[in-house]
């Protein structure tokens, strides 16, 4: 579980900080809105309070199809991540937030188990 959460904080530090790279000087804050329906990925970076317009950049696509493909490598498969940043003089912080389809996140389906003693048997 460790490594789960190892790779998704590598992730994440990394995502954030081209996130506010992409942002023009002037923004202090903004949000980061990543929408997935298993197929396409879309992302926005917004600030609905400060002038200017975010770019995102090829790496900050590349950072976002990462942290999906991560995330559903380990069986956390969002359909929408939200990642909020502020920045305050030199210190950046950072939320998020998933939503999951009730798809995603309910129990795999196993197959049921033989017992020991049928293994083979109903193969004819």
């Amino acid at each position: 579980m460790s490594d789960k959460l190892d790779d998704y904080s590598d992730v994440m530090d990394r995502l954030v900080q081209e996130t506010v790279a992409c942002t023009p000087e002037e923004w202090n804050h903004g949000t980061l809105t990543i929408e997935s329906d298993g197929t396409r990925i879309n992302y926005r970076l917004k600030n609905e309070d400060q002038a200017g317009v975010a770019v995102i950049s090829e790496m900050l696509r590349d950072l976002i199809d990462e942290l999906y493909v991560c995330m559903s490598r380990n069986g956390d498969e969002w359909t929408v991540a939200t990642i909020a940043f502020t920045e305050d003089g030199d210190d950046l912080n950072f939320t998020t937030s998933f939503e999951y389809t009730s798809a995603a996140t309910a129990a795999p389906i196993t197959a049921a188990k033989k017992p020991w003693w049928k293994f083979g048997a109903g193969n004819r």
